[in-house]
């Protein structure tokens, strides 16, 4: 094999940290937009794919191997698992096996098209943290919530965002097009920063 494609300890590394690093950005935002109910239901999610959308793209850039996202999708969902939402375990590995297939041909980890491509419709399959609860898991959900501490009024407010098509239409294309704006952001950083640093 291509000593290329191989993995080193230093790759491992870099691509847990990374990870640690957008799980972080995630549990940040998650926590700040909790004040506000229509901030946390409707805009936390676009924001967070915004956010992290510089870092993905830094680190599988960086890596330059298959698998990366496979890898940063199953240990989110492994977060999930550890706080109570067993079945977003499974589906954020489909969501990783998804963007694995968009960057499966050779070279496109170097591609901003590429890389874009992969975060765009992770930042929609994302979404799925807010649904599948309500679509196939609300008595999971229901009971994690309270355990949680979260109020009645919270939880009132997450049915009424999440089974509202008009709603629901804003949501998922307004998180898919702050996941693409924040590629956009990325694509520049890499061209005009990290490879210059030689980051990359």
């Amino acid at each position: 094999m291509d000593k290329k494609k191989k993995w080193t300890v230093k790759d491992v590394i870099t691509t847990v940290l990374l990870c640690a690093v957008l799980i972080v950005i995630q549990l940040v935002v998650n926590m700040v937009c909790m004040a506000n109910d229509f901030v946390s239901m409707v805009l936390s999610v676009g924001i967070t794919m915004f956010l992290c959308a510089p870092v993905y793209m830094l680190m599988v850039s960086r890596i330059g191997k298959r698998f990366v996202t496979l890898i940063y999708m199953t240990i989110l969902g492994v977060i999930f698992l550890l706080m109570g939402n067993w079945f977003l375990l499974p589906y954020y590995v489909l969501v990783g096996l998804l963007c694995e297939a968009i960057l499966w041909k050779e070279g496109s980890c170097q591609k901003p098209k590429r890389l874009t491509a992969a975060w765009t419709a992770a930042s929609l399959l994302y979404n799925g943290v807010n649904l599948l609860p309500i679509w196939f898991f609300w008595d999971t959900y229901y009971d994690f919530a309270l355990a949680s501490g979260m109020e009645q009024s919270y939880i009132d407010s997450y049915v009424r965002y999440y089974t509202s098509s008009g709603w629901l239409a804003f949501i998922l294309l307004f998180t898919t097009l702050m996941g693409f704006l924040g590629c956009m952001v990325g694509s520049r950083l890499i061209r005009r920063h990290f490879r210059k640093a030689g980051v990359l």
